[in-house]
């Protein structure tokens, strides 16, 4: 079939699709015109908070416009994060909060091809933590315990990295990185607390496909750090030659 046929087929389908199922902005629940992602009123796009320099060239914290180029925070200076470096597409407020949670603990999965379209076009995509996952050996999801994941039916994170990636199939691998313990819920935790409560919590089965490898870990949130720097430290430890970290959203 022709290329053009393919295409009209596709607008052909999309119309379909929204006039069976209307879409709606994930912020603020506006109708829109088309299923066409990301699915944001134009309000809401507005209101997206883009990451890009200047930043911390290890953990990612974004510094305020006249702070010059990227530099490094004192908290990487003073103790380096095990990951190498991490980077957001954007910071946690607004429609994106909103549409994430929406996902996370209400199962509304309809913003993963928002969440990727958002994504590609992200300054963060000008690096190549996420510009080309060739790069990378393996594309890991932050895992969670087998009850969480029980009781949501779903990892966020790995439905993100298949969204980010789909031509990485073979590369995103939920089997290398396991959570092993089940750690209390940490919303509104101190750093401090949030490394205590995930000591010990993440295992590698197979450390052999890890030796010298470059691993990218893939999740929806950066609060402090404290989850992807943990996994970091235990993939570092199984041989992997280095880890970075990729998030849809941090907090500032």
């Amino acid at each position: 079939m022709a290329r053009s046929a393919i295409d009209m087929l596709a607008i052909l389908g999309r119309a379909c699709q929204d006039l069976l199922f209307p879409p709606s902005c994930l912020g603020c629940r506006t109708p829109l015109p088309s299923s066409q992602p990301p699915l944001f009123c134009d309000q809401c796009q507005g209101q997206l908070q883009w990451l890009k320099s200047p930043l911390c060239p290890g953990c990612g914290q974004p510094w305020p416009p006249g702070a010059g180029g990227d530099h490094y925070c004192g908290a990487c200076l003073q103790k380096p994060p095990h990951f190498s470096r991490a980077r957001a597409a954007l910071l946690y407020h607004g429609p994106i909060r909103v549409a994430i949670q929406a996902c996370k603990y209400h199962g509304d999965l309809a913003g993963l091809a928002s969440f990727a379209a958002l994504a590609g076009r992200a300054p963060a995509r000008n690096d190549d933590l996420i510009g080309d996952p060739t790069a990378w050996d393996y594309i890991l999801p932050v895992p969670l315990h087998v009850q969480r994941l029980r009781e949501r039916g779903f990892n966020q994170a790995l439905l993100l990295a298949r969204a980010f990636f789909p031509g990485a199939k073979e590369q995103i691998r939920p089997d290398l990185l396991r959570r092993r313990r089940w750690t209390e819920p940490q919303t509104g935790m101190s750093g401090r607390r949030r490394r205590r409560n995930l000591r010990d919590a993440f295992v590698v089965d197979r450390p052999q496909e890890l030796k010298n490898r470059r691993i990218l870990l893939v999740d929806d949130v950066f609060t402090t750090g404290s989850t992807g720097n943990e996994c970091a430290r235990v993939l570092k430890a199984a041989g992997a030659a280095e880890v970075a970290l990729f998030t849809l959203a941090r907090v500032r």
